[in-house]
């Protein structure tokens, strides 16, 4: 927990007794244009959603919700209507790969004892009907994590440090790519700062078939981290040439544009938009990589040439262009995602600052920024970057910004909300059009139009009790 958000949590100790209706520990003022102040009063009990998680995805194509509680609830996302429930469960910080298209997802098996051989076995499950369809092999020692899917289906994942693509159903290892001689791939873990957002070591391309990967030096884990892009069809793997001052820092996070021609780098100090390919896009290779060719070697792909060591000298935008943060406290920049048409981007700096850049000049279009005493919090992106939605800790209220302006549109009050209580992060995803929010928490789960403010469906689970009246 930041330091922050426990500073918060301990002024709040003396309500964690109170039940029913929370009440104010640390007087603030409500937002004066949210009509709502504690529980909604428009919504009657009954439409209070019982489901509870820790957290939610929506697949790329908006065909299933998924929330992970430990285990697994698969949602029509159109309805709230509950499909099916899924025994598995995730290690760690492991993302929830999920592939709509092809109606798979991995995960581990959750109803048997962690010590057996079988829970480090990652499971292949049909979402349609819940059923296990192969196993990936690994140990406690050697773990097997979940990346993703090909176009094809094809599960991708991390193990033994390498990049291993198996047959959909998991009966054959397909593919085996090396990390760069020098390098190890980042495995599991965030690379963000101190707002949250579901960014990691690597973002798949939005036709998945590219990989943005962070790299670490294999002997020296102070070193920076630097970008490799992997593509998981051919084995190939580029080192994707930055400017030295970001080559200094490392990387923090990625973004694709829609096209996959450009790809936004998270640093310390800003943001790198890097051009991955000329007019006919990164199919045909990647235009800004360094690092060698790849060879055979034992059936496995692998670079030569280590670990560059320098970039593009300056702002050369013929290259890529870099846009410096401007948060007064720290000058990260995570990209989130960029517009459909690739003209602009969604970046979080800190303190959940919330900025949209034109990509073809760097300058900044609009943004979004919460007052002081309420930045604690996370960010969720749609995947078209037409809605950014920020939840708020302290006011425990969700935040509707405009992709394209950067503008705030409205508020998304889940059940409760302006109002300070007892600290419970709400967990939420956003639908890929940017026009639904799930949301989750113990005083209601539903469905809401990130428009208009009004609840959907109610997430209801039927293996749980209903929640207790207000």
């Amino acid at each position: 927990m930041p330091p922050g958000r426990l500073l918060t949590a301990l002024l709040m100790i003396p309500a964690l007794g109170c039940g029913g209706d929370p009440r104010f520990v640390l007087e603030k003022k409500p937002i004066a244009e949210v009509k709502h102040h504690g529980f909604r009063r428009d919504i009657p009990d009954e439409r209070r959603g019982n489901a509870t998680f820790e957290r939610a995805v929506f697949t790329p194509e908006g065909k299933y919700l998924v929330t992970f509680v430990p285990g697994f609830r698969i949602w029509d996302p159109r309805t709230g209507e509950l499909l099916r429930t899924i025994a598995g469960t995730l290690q760690g910080s492991d993302i929830i790969a999920v592939d709509g298209a092809h109606d798979r997802l991995l995960a581990f098996r959750g109803d048997i004892a962690p010590n057996l051989p079988e829970a480090h076995l990652l499971g292949i499950w049909d979402l349609r009907d819940g059923s296990l369809v192969g196993r990936i092999p690994g140990t406690d020692e050697d773990p097997v994590i979940p990346i993703g899917f090909t176009r094809l289906g094809e599960p991708i994942v991390l193990h033994t440090r390498r990049i291993e693509i198996w047959r959909a159903d998991g009966s054959d290892l397909q593919r085996t790519i090396r990390p760069p001689a020098g390098g190890r791939f980042c495995e599991r873990g965030t690379l963000t700062n101190a707002t949250y957002t579901e960014k990691s070591c690597c973002e798949q391309s939005p036709s998945r078939r590219w990989l943005a990967m962070a790299v670490r030096d294999s002997l020296d884990n102070t070193a920076p981290l630097r970008p490799w892009l992997v593509d998981v069809e051919t084995g190939r793997i580029d080192s994707i040439a930055v400017p030295n001052h970001i080559a200094g820092h490392g990387v923090y996070s990625f973004a694709f544009s829609s096209d996959e021609r450009r790809l936004g780098i998270g640093t310390s100090d800003g943001m790198w938009i890097a051009r991955l390919g000329a007019s006919d896009g990164p199919t045909e290779g990647p235009l800004m990589i360094s690092g060698g060719r790849p060879t055979e070697e034992s059936g496995d792909m692998k670079i030569t040439g280590g670990l560059p060591s320098a970039g593009p000298e300056g702002d050369d935008v013929s290259q890529g262009r870099f846009i410096a943060g401007e948060h007064k406290r720290g000058q990260f920049l995570s990209p989130m995602a960029f517009s459909e048409n690739g003209d602009r981007i969604v970046a979080l700096g800190d303190q959940l600052q919330v900025s949209t850049f034109d990509i073809a000049t760097g300058a900044l279009v609009g943004r979004t920024a919460p007052p002081f005493e309420d930045w604690e919090g996370s960010l969720r992106v749609s995947a078209n970057g037409s809605r950014a939605v920020a939840y708020h800790f302290v006011s425990d209220i969700l935040v509707v910004i405009d992709g394209g302006t950067g503008s705030q549109r409205g508020y998304i009050c889940p059940y409760f909300c302006n109002r300070s209580h007892n600290p419970v992060e709400v967990p939420f995803a956003v639908s890929p059009d940017g026009r639904r929010v799930a949301t989750g928490g113990r005083l209601g789960a539903g469905l809401w139009d990130t428009d208009a403010d009004t609840l959907i469906a109610p997430l209801m689970d039927p293996a749980r009790r209903p929640l207790k009246s207000r």
